[in-house]
């Protein structure tokens, strides 16, 4: 953990993921980029908008006999909508994603593969990509668009920002993402979760529940 200083507000900032180099300030909203100790404001970040998700920064969960707490969101608008990636650290400091849409929930970590991967604009629902010995189902194709984010984060974005992802489905409830934002893609391999299954705390109240 990292504590700094906002150099907008004054207040506070802290990093909890030595892999973290971009926090929002919670006060002020400025987007900080982390230099060492020093922190450089690059702008206002968006408003998130509201999408009725239940999770929410500093909730805890488990998962695989690990606890995790989640620090950071990118808010993504896709053609059906909006959908989540939530950063999460875990107590063994690993870092992960769970992302979320339409109330569907997906564990992913960052993998590293020596498969070939085909090109972006070569791939379309229903094709099969190979990946680590087993073969994975184009779900979906998508050009997301960052609306905003919150929390920390392991690399630098800003509202606007367009990555071409794709979403596969493997055996069982395997999932993995193909993110074509770097070159070669980054490769993104967990299983689909339900909700229940992590046992979070700390989840978004509304008024009615």
């Amino acid at each position: 953990m990292q504590k700094c200083t906002c150099p907008s507000c004054g207040a506070s900032v802290v990093f909890q993921s030595r892999s973290s180099i971009l926090a929002i300030c919670e006060y002020c909203g400025s987007t900080l980029v982390r230099h060492d100790l020093n922190l450089e404001n690059i702008g206002k970040m968006a408003e998130l908008q509201v999408d009725g998700s239940p999770l929410q920064l500093r909730a805890q969960g488990q998962y695989q006999g690990g606890r995790f707490t989640v620090v950071g969101r990118i808010q993504l608008r896709y053609e059906k909508g909006l959908w989540n990636e939530w950063y999460l650290l875990f107590d063994d400091l690993r870092t992960g994603w769970l992302g979320e849409s339409g109330g569907v929930y997906a564990v992913s970590f960052l993998t590293n593969v020596s498969d070939a991967l085909p090109r972006f604009e070569n791939l379309h629902p229903g094709e099969r990509v190979p990946l680590k010995g087993q073969s994975y189902e184009v779900i979906q194709v998508e050009r997301a668009t960052c609306v905003a984010a919150e929390g920390e984060l392991p690399f630098s974005i800003s509202p606007g920002y367009s990555t071409p992802v794709v979403d596969l489905a493997g055996p069982g409830a395997k999932f993995a993402t193909l993110d074509f934002s770097e070159e070669p893609p980054l490769v993104f391999m967990g299983q689909y979760v339900e909700l229940e299954q992590f046992h979070l705390t700390g989840l978004r109240e509304y008024d009615g529940w």
